[in-house]
């Protein structure tokens, strides 16, 4: 076994990634598939609907966004039928109602440290037993040189 072998989860879980802000997503996304997750990311809230939520074991969403906000996504994402955890990361958290903080999994700011947002993804995927493969998700092509 390589030191990279030993440092890969035994098994892919796949986190859909949705932000309007590039930069953002991308840092996001390159830590997350750092730390071993497979990473669909999205920079708009109406193509994220157009993947199939089946292949998902977990969404990370931005609030304000165009066309959809956060909050909207969860709500199309949930009827079409994802039954995964799907986690708030914004830099309005703390600004936004409690009905609407309470349909996500987790809120968390964008400001915290990073550790927190791999514990949240961490403490979720560990407990579902045996996840399926990831199938044909595929993440978006990054842009280079930012």
């Amino acid at each position: 076994m390589t030191s990279n072998e030993s440092l890969q989860l035994p098994r892919k879980y796949c986190i859909l990634c949705v932000d309007d802000d590039l930069i953002g997503l991308e840092l996001r996304a390159a830590l997350l598939e750092e730390a071993g997750y497979s990473v669909t990311a999205v920079s708009c809230p109406l193509m994220a609907l157009e993947h199939d939520v089946a292949k998902f074991h977990m969404a990370i969403l931005d609030f304000a966004m165009p066309v959809l906000n956060g909050f909207q996504l969860l709500l199309r994402l949930r009827a079409a039928r994802a039954s995964f955890p799907i986690v708030l990361l914004s830099g309005m958290t703390r600004n936004l109602p409690n009905d609407i903080r309470s349909v996500f999994s987790s809120c968390l700011d964008k400001g915290e440290p990073i550790h927190l947002l791999l514990n949240t993804v961490r403490s979720y995927l560990t407990s579902i037993p045996d996840p399926p493969e990831c199938g044909d998700v595929r993440p978006l092509p990054r842009r280079h040189g930012l």
